[in-house]
Order: C-alpha cells, then structure tokens, then sequence
C-alpha cells in the first residue's frame, strides 16, 4: 500500500511540472533575438511582440524586422549606443516552430 502512495505521489508532482517545462519550451521574444530590446519601453515591447504575431509569412517578418532594425539603429545613434546584433533570428525561429510560413 505504500508503495502505490510513493508511486501516485510521484505521478501528481511529475504532472505539476508539465506546464512549467512546457512553457519553458514555447517561443520567446527577449533581448537574444529582437534588436533594440533595452532601447525599448516595455509597452513598445510588447506592441512588438503583438506585430510579430500577427505574421502570417516569413517575407512580412523579414520586411517588419529590416524597418524594426533601421528604427533601432537610429535609436541607438541618438543615445550613442551600439545595436548589438540579436544572437537568434527572430523571423527564422517563428518559422522554425511553425508561427509563420
């Protein structure tokens, strides 16, 4: 009879961490792959998050990030920072987890 309680114990606590390992697992939009994400406010951020997922092909991503990127660069130049190029291409990854044709 014990043994059957470790066993249900250990079911219910491995499906409680199922949300929080599925979530670490989605999509995210942060400083490794959006240009200007520190020049950014945080309603800009999510407006622009809002925009990315509004995209239905991989040539929309693409046009809205070369205008996004252009835009950051001006930010940046006007607070004499550097736009440092996103680790991850945020177009390629939305692609890749099937977001965007």
């Amino acid at each position: 009879m014990h043994r059957w309680a470790t066993v249900i114990l250990f079911v219910l606590l491995a499906a409680s961490t199922i949300p929080a390992w599925a979530e670490s697992a989605r999509f995210q939009f942060d400083q490794d792959n959006v240009p200007g994400w520190a020049l950014m406010t945080s309603t800009e951020r999510a407006a622009h998050h809002q925009r990315l997922l509004s995209f239905k092909t991989l040539s929309e991503c693409r046009a809205y990030m070369e205008v996004h990127r252009k835009k950051m660069e001006e930010r940046a130049k006007e607070r004499n920072r550097t736009l440092r190029t996103p680790h991850f291409d945020v177009c390629e990854q939305m692609k890749a987890q099937g977001l965007i044709e």
